[in-house]
């Protein structure tokens, strides 16, 4: 996480900060406010720009009430730190090893959504959203969907069992809420879209209404140890880019502020 000092940063240019005017000190004071917004706001452009499936969790860690916080060094001087807030967007950040998702950290069956079945096994229903589109990041397969092509197989599957659309009361014509909708588990359907759900709800007007598309899978204890791994996480790299605008713009407003005074 970049920490902008002021102070610091002014020294590694080379700079004595003790000998400036208190209007020169001032300059740099009011740059430094300016640069700190912009480094977060370069974060999360680059974040933009870089990821895909990640991007929302990620800038959402950006945006978060302690990714940025003012404090004041030993003389008074302001500190800035722009903070990556939250586990996963730090991980889609530095990376995370191969990991099985049954054991109990950092997986599934260690957290509070686990249930113990009859003989005593922990399991957890895993829910998944599932979406046609084409140009939404949250909905593009990954893995080994993605190498299946599961997009053009699950529009396929939509088509063919009418999960494309609303479903309205035969009298009245007002939007059935709830599962409407189910796929069999057909062997000509890619099985991780087995039990597809078509899940409506109503709006304000009852005729009106959203839908969404799910589908859950089970991990337990008892599941193949082959499966539920996690092939990990490549850090997407994006902080040394960040810390490296915040160090060409110190030494572009120095240049400019000095240049001045």
């Amino acid at each position: 996480m970049p920490q902008i000092s002021m102070t610091a940063k002014l020294q590694d240019l080379g700079h004595n900060v003790e000998a400036f005017s208190e209007s020169t000190t001032e300059a740099f004071r009011i740059a430094l406010a300016g640069i700190a917004r912009g480094a977060q706001a370069e974060w999360i452009r680059l974040a933009q720009d870089k990821l895909k499936t990640s991007r929302s969790d990620y800038i959402n860690g950006l945006q978060q009430a302690k990714s940025f916080e003012v404090k004041k060094d030993p003389k008074g001087e302001p500190e800035y730190t722009i903070s990556l807030v939250g586990r996963m967007p730090n991980s889609f950040e530095f990376g995370m090893a191969p990991f099985d998702m049954k054991d109990s950290r950092p997986g599934w069956l260690g957290g509070g959504k686990a249930k113990v079945n009859k003989d005593g096994k922990k399991y957890v229903r895993i829910p998944f959203r599932h979406s046609t589109s084409d140009t939404s990041p949250r909905f593009q397969y990954t893995g080994k969907a993605a190498r299946d092509n599961l997009k053009v197989k699950l529009k396929d599957t939509v088509k063919r069992y009418g999960l494309s659309r609303m479903i309205r009361a035969a009298t009245g014509g007002n939007v059935i809420e709830g599962p409407v909708a189910r796929v069999p588990k057909d062997p000509a359907v890619h099985r991780y879209l087995h039990g597809l759900t078509r899940i409506q709800k109503q709006t304000s007007n009852p005729k009106r209404g959203s839908s969404i598309m799910m589908t859950w899978r089970t991990i337990s204890e008892t599941s193949a140890e082959d499966a539920w791994l996690h092939p990990g996480i490549v850090g997407a790299n994006i902080l040394p880019l960040v810390e490296k605008w915040v160090d060409e713009e110190i030494k572009r407003v120095a240049d400019l502020v000095m240049g001045a005074a």
